[in-house]
């Protein structure tokens, strides 16, 4: 009875300032609404007319300049637009002298609009001279009174929405003064009412709070001793009844993290991949079976940096990236699978890492997970060595089978027809194709067995693509394309074997050259960056399309639609002998504007 009693008093009193509060907020809103009713319209409407005004003035301007049909269609817009606000004002006549000025627009623009339709329409069309004198003397001048006689309707109702808006704040003040009066002197009253009523009704309450906070912070021994029999000592028996369900619940909660965190612990332990788990710092948190077989016992590593307890760059690089996205680290696609020494033989891993994160986004940790691909490195060094053998033992057929077209061809064997000599032609052409993938793909199997291992000497990038300009000299001359180079002055010697960085070079003009179009041009470009030597070889070619853009270093890809050229293996030998010199290769590319090629390699460290 209290609270209701209370609440009444506080009712009756929100309802007296709402009344108040109504009253003033009609009371402004006739005033301002006397302002839009009376006036707002005929300064619209002016203000349209003025504007169509402008237009069909500017339509003179076209006939002036040659250009009728224009004229003629701005016209026939902006007179309806006019007319439509004429129309507004007329009829919206609300201020003294309003009336005369709307009239004389009336007739003001009848002559205006006849005198325009005499210009535009006229047949035969004035000269020019004679339409600007018929303009000058005739048409600006009635413009010139209709736009005044606008602004004087714009004027009028400006004036008047000035002094209505002078009235409407002496209204809003007044009214801002009474609902002050009556809030303050509601806000009296409830605060009487509010006082009185805190003493009864608040005291025991705040025992009762208490105790609930200490229930809230997570002490559920606690019993609140309220004895009273209305709602405070109700609400008291159920927070007692809910402090005991709440201790059965959590003992019931604990059990189940406890059997979950067993089963993510036995999961954990049990797979076959190593895994590492870390926290935000860094730190080892734990390590499973196969973890632990790799790099000791989890009880030693737990708290202790990854550098510390792996001692595997690539895998700290990985947690690294993973807890610290912000830095940059190699794509999948440039990451090879790390050795790692067992008791029983060497293994093959792939790294992983991933962050774990609560669910508002903070950073718990990492996952590292090594994959097992050892059985794919051995597929992969069998795949290598059967294409070396075959590659091998194909080229000797290869040679025989394209001196024997070579000399079928020369006529050794006698005088061909012209249907065997272009049978002779096409067979030998294909020879020389399989004969070039041949020698390709023992190339590319020699650099990935490390056979053909760069032999490293400092080399000046000038001379790397002079070499490679005069490889492919004959070929864009026969094209007529144009070669120019642009080298930075004062670079220091690349860390390089000239021959494969030359064949590099060679292998990007080829391309460039053979995917330009006759009369362009091709650029080789050498600067530096990061301490590397950059290389890059720009082409006006087709283009290559942006999904084909991530695969063109991968074995036989070719872009579809692209100029015939070789079994796709350029792109990638290029790769690998970059990697080789421990650089880095890419390529930039738009459809119909070319491409451009860049690779990077590192200077060599006594070079000036």
């Amino acid at each position: 009875m209290q609270l209701v009693v209370s609440h009444l008093v506080l009712v009756v009193l929100l309802v007296v300032v709402m009344v108040a509060a109504i009253f003033n907020f009609f009371s402004l809103g006739r005033s301002i609404d006397r302002i839009f009713r009376n006036n707002y319209k005929s300064v619209i409407a002016a203000q349209r007319m003025k504007d169509a005004l402008e237009r069909i003035d500017s339509s003179t301007t076209f006939v002036l300049a040659g250009q009728t049909e224009r004229a003629r269609g701005q016209y026939q817009t902006y007179v309806p637009r006019f007319t439509a606000a004429h129309y507004v004002e007329a009829h919206n006549i609300t201020e003294a002298g309003e009336r005369k000025v709307a009239n004389e627009i009336g007739r003001g623009f009848a002559a205006y609009s006849k005198g325009i339709e005499r210009l535009i329409y006229a047949d035969p069309p004035m000269s020019a001279q004679a339409a600007r004198d018929y303009y000058l003397g005739t048409l600006e001048p009635l413009f010139v009174a209709l736009k005044q006689h606008a602004q004087e309707v714009l004027d009028l109702n400006q004036a008047a929405i000035v002094r209505a808006d002078v009235r409407a704040k002496a209204e809003a003040q007044a009214a801002s003064v009474r609902s002050i009066v009556v809030s303050i002197a509601a806000f009296l009253l409830a605060l009487f009412f509010a006082l009185r009523m805190i003493h009864a009704i608040l005291h025991p309450i705040f025992s009762l709070s208490a105790q609930s906070e200490e229930i809230g912070a997570g002490h559920l021994d606690q019993h609140i001793d309220i004895h009273r029999t209305d709602e405070i000592g109700t609400l008291a028996d159920s927070f007692n009844r809910m402090t005991d369900k709440l201790r059965e619940a959590r003992r019931l909660l604990e059990q189940q993290l406890h059997i979950a965190q067993r089963m993510s612990d036995a999961a954990l332990t049990s797979l076959y991949d190593p895994v590492i788990v870390t926290d935000s710092a860094g730190r080892i948190v734990h390590l499973n079976r196969s973890a632990e077989g790799l790099f000791g016992p989890v009880g030693e590593l737990v708290g202790s940096p990854a550098a510390d307890a792996i001692q595997r760059p690539e895998i700290v690089q990985e947690i690294e990236g993973a807890l610290h996205p912000e830095h940059v680290i190699r794509p999948d696609s440039e990451k090879s699978p790390i050795l790692i020494q067992t008791d029983s033989a060497v293994h093959a891993y792939y790294p992983r890492a991933t962050p774990m994160r609560d669910d508002d986004g903070t950073l718990l940790g990492a996952v590292a997970v090594l994959e097992d691909v050892t059985y794919l490195t051995e597929l992969d060094r069998l795949k290598t060595e059967f294409i070396s053998v075959a590659s091998h033992e194909l080229r000797t057929p290869v040679a025989s089978l394209l001196l024997s077209a070579q000399l079928l061809q020369d006529g050794a064997v006698g005088d061909l027809t012209p249907e065997q000599r272009e049978i002779v032609a096409a067979q030998l052409e294909d020879l020389q194709r399989l004969d070039r993938l041949m020698r390709d793909l023992l190339d590319m199997t020699r650099l990935e067995s490390g056979i053909s291992a760069p032999r490293f000497e400092a080399a000046p990038p000038s001379e790397l693509v002079q070499s490679a300009l005069n490889a492919v000299a004959a070929q864009a001359e026969s094209k007529g394309i144009k070669l120019t180079s642009e080298i930075a002055e004062g670079l220091p010697h690349a860390r390089a074997d000239r021959g494969q960085i030359i064949r590099v070079i060679v292998n990007l003009l080829t391309n460039a050259i053979r995917h330009t179009p006759e009369g362009g041009r091709v650029t080789v470009r050498v600067y530096t960056e990061n301490a590397n030597a950059v290389f890059e070889v720009t082409d006006a070619g087709i283009g290559i399309p942006s999904n084909y853009l991530p695969r063109i270093f991968e074995r036989f890809v070719q872009v579809p639609g692209a100029t015939g050229g070789g079994a796709g293996m350029g792109l990638s030998i290029a790769k690998s002998i970059v990697k080789t010199h421990g650089g880095t290769i890419s390529a930039d590319s738009e459809l119909t504007k070319g491409s451009t090629f860049r690779f990077a390699i590192p200077f060599a460290s006594d070079s000036a």
